[in-house]
């Protein structure tokens, strides 16, 4: 498909339903306010827009750091090669170093849409020695994890012919609406579906939502019975892993949950290049802490800075 056939259509993932609830402007700013910066000639406020869209903050990218390094030990273990604790540190030390060099020079100006750029840096934050120390000994504590904790033995076990996904981004569809998932990595083993989902921060109640939205992806993917899937929530900075099982109820609530939220974006969705804009429907919350970590703070006339 060509870019200039490209229309914008509504779809749903649990981080969009979480920016839509935290912030109407946020939002509108992610999903319409950077539609077509592709097509924009000069370069103006959708470039700019998607410029800010593609900020990330430190904590975020020391997390998908460890995410890449993770699925690159995936690659290798395809390809029959383990790698060790320190080999994952070093990958993920690698890809922070790369990613911090883009983002305090110009170099993410070549591609901003596909480089890193700190919000700290946009935002010329003092990032103190304490901050890239805490974010080195996250990736140690979160790689050593991985390799070595025995809850994690089932996953560096698992024959690589048993897996359903490792980062597969894909789709399925609910109320006639595209929504993502993408688990961290799948795998079935005796008729069940184990899905993991790696976090970096501290548990949050969220996180439960998401992975159950995970279990209604593989209900339609891999045709499976919920009562054969099994949730993992492996917080690898904390160095633990709660195990979930699907329960109907719980499934239930989810689905609700995910048809409200999609009511709630459909209701004020439209398509920019052929709709009016009704910028009654896209209120800033106004919350100082939530604007003041805002990627569109310095283009949100109503942030409360």
């Amino acid at each position: 498909m060509a870019a200039t056939d490209l229309k914008c259509e509504l779809s749903w993932s649990a981080s969009r339903a979480k920016e839509f609830e935290r912030c109407k402007r946020e939002y509108w700013y992610s999903r319409y306010a950077s539609w077509g910066w592709w097509t924009e000639r000069p370069r103006g406020e959708k470039f700019q827009t998607m410029v800010h869209k593609n900020l990330t903050s430190l904590p975020a990218f020391t997390g998908d750091v460890i995410h890449r390094a993770i699925e690159r030990w995936f690659e290798l273990k395809r390809a029959g090669t383990d790698m060790s604790a320190a080999e994952l540190m070093e990958e993920a030390v690698n890809l922070f170093r790369m990613g911090w060099r883009q983002s305090s020079t110009d170099a993410w100006q070549e591609r901003p849409n596909k480089t890193t750029h700190l919000f700290e840096h946009h935002y010329k934050f003092d990032i103190k020695a304490e901050r890239t120390a805490l974010s080195r000994n996250l990736i140690e504590v979160a790689t050593k994890f991985f390799c070595e904790s025995p809850q994690l033995a089932p996953v560096r076990e698992v024959p690589a012919e048993d897996w359903l996904s490792v980062e597969t981004l894909d789709t399925y569809q609910f109320l006639g609406t595209k929504v993502y998932a993408v688990p961290d990595f799948a795998y079935r083993v005796d008729e069940k579906v184990h899905i993991w989902d790696w976090k970096t921060g501290k548990p949050r109640e969220d996180d439960v939502f998401q992975l159950h939205t995970y279990a209604l992806y593989a209900c339609e993917k891999w045709q499976t019975d919920p009562e054969d899937i099994v949730l993992y929530a492996g917080y690898l900075g904390q160095e633990n892993v709660q195990t979930i099982p699907v329960e109907i109820e719980k499934l239930s609530e989810a689905q609700d949950r995910m048809s409200m939220s999609l009511r709630e974006m459909m209701d004020v969705h439209y398509d920019p290049d052929v709709d009016d804009l009704m910028m009654q429907n896209w209120p800033a919350s106004g919350a100082p802490e939530g604007c003041r970590f805002c990627r569109y703070k310095g283009m949100c006339p109503d942030a409360a800075v």
